[in-house]
């Protein structure tokens, strides 16, 4: 991963606003994927999410299908961004993110779980 995959969204990863986010989040082939670190996480996250640290994302890699269609989410929109380039050299289509992280989601008035 280079430092650029923070800034520069990659070819083929979409990018969300919180509305487009909550409506795709409940599709049923849908996992929304959290990559911000744990005491982020554990301070607020989109219900349903599944953690996974942006440092560990490659590891995670077997473990989730390239079938299903994910949504990735983190503090700011960089490392999700960043994340979608690993998504999408490992063979995943359907990636997209929220611009702008939880701050957008935040802002936009949307439900945060604890």
């Amino acid at each position: 991963m280079s430092f650029l995959d923070y800034f520069i969204t990659p070819d083929g990863l979409q990018e969300l606003d919180p509305d487009s986010v909550e409506k795709k989040a409940k599709e049923e082939d849908t996992v929304v994927v959290d990559v911000r670190t744990r005491s982020e996480y554990s301070g607020g996250h989109i219900a349903n999410s599944k953690h996974i640290p942006l440092g560990s994302v490659k590891d995670h890699m077997s473990q989730l299908s390239k079938d299903q269609k994910y949504i990735l989410i983190c503090a700011t929109g960089h490392r999700s961004r960043a994340a979608g380039a690993i998504f999408l050299k490992n063979g995943y289509v359907n990636v997209s993110h929220l611009k702008g992280g939880m701050g957008s989601w935040k802002r936009s008035g949307k439900n945060i779980e604890k």
